[in-house]
């Protein structure tokens, strides 16, 4: 009898664990690996090459469409200092930069809002100053040269110094320069540049 009883209980416990065994969901093979994204600097560093010279030479034809924005004005005699930033209009023109200029992203917005804050603690600082500080060359050529020339420069086949790292990326953009009578390779400007929504975007304009 004793037999009997523990032969019906191992089949009792080995039908049990069958049917525990049933009711765990088993994961699909692909839902059990991990697939990692390789970063593929040479994909990034064209990416980046492109979005540069894209914006450059939209820039170089649109240019009066940026300069239409009164973005200071003067407080008391028109055209002499003090200064104030025209918020309202900071604000027209950043929207327009997020709609018409895909290239810039929002870090770049964001950094230029700060800039045009500084802007303004200094006409409040230097009530006196007949050029508006940060407003005496062009935030996008870093320089006071015309926009042509940068476009010249960098659309040659000379290779630039491109850092990624993760979702950042430092451009030194490297154009040609007179040294003496000799055309030599320099950086022409420094880009930071960041992904955002995975396309690569200018951050800002200029290495501080």
């Amino acid at each position: 009898m004793k037999k009997i009883l523990s032969i019906l209980f191992i089949a009792a416990m080995a039908l049990f664990a069958c049917r525990e065994k049933k009711q765990i969901p088993q994961l699909d093979i692909a839902e059990q690996k991990t697939t990692e994204v390789a970063a593929d600097p040479a994909k990034d560093s064209t990416e980046i090459r492109t979005v540069i010279i894209d914006f450059y030479n939209w820039y170089n034809k649109n240019i009066a469409k940026f300069q239409k924005y009164n973005l200071y004005s003067s407080i008391k005699k028109k055209d002499a200092p003090p200064y104030k930033i025209n918020w309202d209009e900071v604000e027209k023109y950043q929207a327009f930069i997020r709609n018409s200029v895909p290239q810039l992203g929002e870090e770049f917005i964001n950094n230029q809002k700060r800039f045009f804050q500084q802007c303004d603690s200094a006409f409040k600082a230097d009530v006196k100053d007949d050029i508006p500080y940060g407003f005496d060359y062009d935030w996008y050529t870093n320089s006071q040269d015309d926009p042509q020339y940068l476009v010249d420069q960098i659309s040659g086949p000379q290779p630039w110094g491109i850092a990624v790292t993760d979702d950042k990326a430092i451009a030194d953009v490297k154009g040609f320069n007179d040294y003496n009578g000799k055309q030599a390779i320099a950086t022409i400007i420094t880009i930071i540049m960041k992904k955002e929504n995975g396309k690569w975007k200018i951050a800002k304009i200029g290495n501080d």
